[in-house]
């Protein structure tokens, strides 16, 4: 399928987004099946705990993707989970990038992890990529008038209001206290529904884009394990909440996403938790200089 040219596009600059982000998904996969076949040598690392790994894989697929896009657009601004802001924030149009979305399940060899790329304006996700490891589905939104789609094929959020039957993906940090999202799940079994927790945000809410799964509730995000989700979401047909209205990167918190009805339900649910101690990382697009994300 043949894009029309990125309403983002610059002189001197990539002119097709959907062709970067196609590139870029085909360079993840292939990394990252390198990696895998190499699980046995790859370095890990633990970061703020014990369940907070980092790995060589992480951080070189994170370095690739900032050289592949700062060629293809040098004036945009660049945020990877493992290094911080590079050239950036712009508070104009921005990357942001998880190199590898549950890092953990990738190196236990569980197959739910994936890579997400997200293309912010003015701090707002306007396209994503969610490259999943394991089968190589690509999930993608190709611009901020562009539909979410499954490897190729258009995608929606399902549209039931009603949980009976249904599937919500719930997402904690690893340090938070026991019970932190009783409240929605004892909700969504009210329902009549089931929860899981599979240890990837990113994969989550592409699952919720792609109507696999019927919603997620995410306690405390950061913005990279986000953005691209979102994106996805809300071409999808589906909305991104947060504890009060809509969920916005620059403000953080937790993360409700589905059809309208849904959300709302599990949204009511959410504040019902107790979250107040959870920290999640904000997006502060207005800064001038290259610093690392601060935690909010």
């Amino acid at each position: 399928m043949n894009a029309p040219p990125s309403a983002l596009r610059e002189p001197g600059e990539a002119s097709d987004l959907e062709s970067h982000l196609r590139s870029l998904a085909q360079g993840v996969l292939e990394r990252m099946d390198a990696a895998i076949r190499d699980r046995g040598r790859m370095g890990v690392e633990t970061k703020h705990g014990p369940q907070d790994l980092v790995t060589t894989a992480d951080r070189a697929l994170e370095a690739w993707l900032f050289e592949v896009t700062s060629h293809a657009y040098p004036r945009d601004g660049f945020l990877g989970e493992e290094r911080g802001w590079r050239r950036g924030p712009t508070g104009r149009r921005d990357w942001i990038i998880d190199p590898i979305d549950g890092t953990t399940n990738f190196v236990s060899g569980l197959p739910w992890s994936c890579c997400s790329v997200a293309l912010l304006e003015g701090g707002e996700p306007v396209a994503g990529l969610v490259a999943e490891s394991s089968r190589h589905d690509l999930y993608l939104t190709a611009g901020r008038d562009r539909p979410s789609e499954l490897n190729g094929r258009r995608t929606e959020v399902a549209g039931d209001p009603s949980l009976a039957g249904k599937l919500v993906l719930l997402e904690l940090p690893a340090d938070a206290p026991p019970g932190t999202l009783e409240a929605v799940e004892v909700e969504v079994r009210r329902r009549g529904g089931g929860v899981r927790v599979m240890g990837a945000a990113a994969l989550a809410l592409a699952a919720v884009a792609a109507g696999q799964a019927h919603a997620a509730v995410l306690a405390a995000p950061s913005a990279w394990d986000v953005a691209a989700g979102v994106a996805l979401v809300r071409h999808a047909g589906g909305v991104v909440l947060g504890l009060e209205g809509d969920y916005h990167l620059e403000a953080g918190g937790p993360v409700i996403a589905g059809c309208a009805a849904v959300s709302a339900q599990l949204q009511e649910a959410t504040r019902r938790c107790a979250l107040e101690a959870l920290a999640s990382s904000s997006l502060p697009v207005a800064a001038t200089t290259d610093a690392p994300m601060k935690e909010s």
